[in-house]
């Protein structure tokens, strides 16, 4: 028989179509490496409150190593710390 799979958000507790996204908790730790794969809780976010999750934090977008460094430059070309 198959089984059937319920998809419910965590962040409302109702069943949704699908799931938009995953969240990941983290202790930042001197290891960056280790951030990603050694997480303490996830949480699934449903179709249904992906838009009120990023309009709730202060989400930043993802920028290329070029745009990054760029930021860190004042006026005089110097890398600002």
């Amino acid at each position: 028989m198959a089984r059937v799979v319920t998809l419910r958000c965590d962040i409302c507790k109702k069943p949704t179509e699908a799931i938009a996204g995953k969240l990941y908790y983290s202790t930042v730790t001197s290891g960056v490496r280790s951030l990603l794969s050694n997480y303490s809780h996830h949480a699934d976010v449903g179709v249904c409150c992906a838009d009120r999750l990023l309009r709730g934090f202060d989400f930043k977008k993802r920028i290329t190593k070029e745009e990054y460094n760029s930021k860190r430059k004042n006026s005089k070309g110097k890398l600002i710390r």
